[in-house]
């Protein structure tokens, strides 16, 4: 990679400063936006308003340098090419059915800010920054927070709601035990999980490696209060991609042996997945998936320029007998709910573009199988909101595109 120029003093000071916050901001308050509203009809988020200024600081003051490798000029031309497109047809779907105007600028900001991380910073200026133990510290904040309130309200379940509940008229504890941070629980499941991925990825920045364990631990123990089981079945496809390459790295080949004795590790880790999920749910619908995906294609089909402003309002769908849902339970699926058939092919093949992309670089079995993992939960429920974005895109830049310590080796050695 070759860049024209390093950057100054003061114009340096400032875009280290405004990512800090940023960071800060997008980590500890992703649901906060700037005209209140509730979580569906939500205007401008505020980490997305701290993104354009420090953008701003970045085109009005900083000196201009991008990376110039064949791979990101690109990914950079089809990214592009695929988000003005997905703004066109949303824009358009917008104006005829959806009004979902403030959706669309904050969406675009988001991705517009992944492409200033892949293109604009540096390695050393990102390492210069020390934003990495910043996203540690404030990750194990924010955890430690959810933990409390969690707690918090087991105690007083028997006796008063949290205040929090109270406000949101909410009469049972099902996914809004961690709402102070998130609307739902799979989305807080997907951060953690893409959090303990990062950790492994970066393990060797931990002063002392006994933190960095600690740490995986307290965010496991946060997972597992998310009650969300897929999530651990995720963290098992990242494991198992992580070994794969501690094999590569100690030199041992690959034979039909270690390929059966992989694939019976497993079968074994899914047979134990569905004994502990068996009594949850019914495992051969997915609990419930199938039918939920069903019927939503077919609403879908049905509804070719997307549902407008009903979705979020008064709308559900009847999945199956008894079963009634507002939502795909899949996150590109909702986008052709919401924006339109057309705007949610154009977002999956830009979420797929950043997948095929960030693997490319990484070269790694833990960056296939920790996508493998993050992609199946982005399937299995609308575990990717508006408010959280930022967050998750920040995630996979600093867990695939980053390399804290390059004397430990290549993006393609997380070992």
């Amino acid at each position: 990679m070759h860049y024209t120029q390093t950057r100054e003093s003061f114009p340096a000071f400032g875009l280290s400063l405004l990512f800090k916050i940023v960071i800060a901001t997008i980590i500890l308050f992703p649901a906060y936006s700037v005209e209140a509203n509730n979580t569906y009809y939500i205007r401008l988020v505020l980490p997305n308003l701290l993104i354009v200024l420090m953008l701003g600081w970045y085109l009005l003051f900083c000196p201009k340098q991008y990376k110039a490798d064949r791979a990101t000029g690109i990914f950079s031309i089809i990214y592009m090419t695929t988000l003005i497109l997905y703004n066109a047809v949303t824009y358009y779907f917008n104006g005829l059915y959806g009004q979902w105007y403030w959706d669309q600028v904050n969406e675009t900001i988001c991705l517009l800010f992944f492409l200033f991380l892949v293109l604009c910073l540096s390695e050393h200026e990102l390492r210069r920054m020390d934003l990495l133990r910043l996203i540690f510290f404030l990750t194990a904040l924010s955890t430690l927070c959810c933990i409390f309130m969690f707690h918090k309200y087991e105690l007083q379940s028997l006796n008063i709601r949290l205040d929090a509940i109270l406000r949101n008229g909410q009469t049972e504890a099902y996914g809004i035990r961690c709402s102070w941070l998130f609307p739902h629980k799979s989305q807080y499941a997907l951060i953690l999980l893409m959090s303990i991925f990062l950790v492994l990825r970066h393990r060797k920045i931990f002063s002392r490696q006994w933190l960095a364990w600690g740490m995986v631990l307290l965010l496991l123990y946060g997972l597992y209060i998310c009650d969300t089981m897929s999530a651990f079945g995720a963290l098992i496809l990242g494991i198992g991609g992580l070994f794969l390459d501690y094999l590569r790295k100690k030199g041992l080949r690959f034979n039909k042996y270690m390929v059966v004795g992989g694939g019976l590790v497993a079968a074994a880790g899914i047979a134990v997945f569905i004994l502990i999920n068996q009594n949850r749910s019914n495992m051969s619908t997915l609990g419930a998936r199938i039918p939920i995906w069903t019927k939503s294609i077919q609403t879908i089909l049905e509804n070719p320029s997307g549902i407008g402003r009903r979705y979020g309002g008064h709308f559900s769908m009847q999945a199956m007998e008894g079963l009634y849902v507002d939502n795909c339970h899949n996150v590109f699926l909702n986008h052709a709910l919401r924006y339109s058939i057309p705007a949610g092919i154009l977002f999956t093949i830009l979420i797929l573009a950043i997948v095929i992309y960030t693997i490319y670089v990484s070269r790694s079995f833990f960056a296939l199988g920790s996508w493998l993992g993050i992609l199946f939960l982005m399937s299995m429920d609308h575990s990717v909101t508006l408010n959280q974005f930022a967050y998750f895109l920040l995630l996979v830049f600093f867990l695939y595109l980053y390399d804290e310590k390059p004397e430990y080796g290549p993006p393609s050695n997380p070992i």
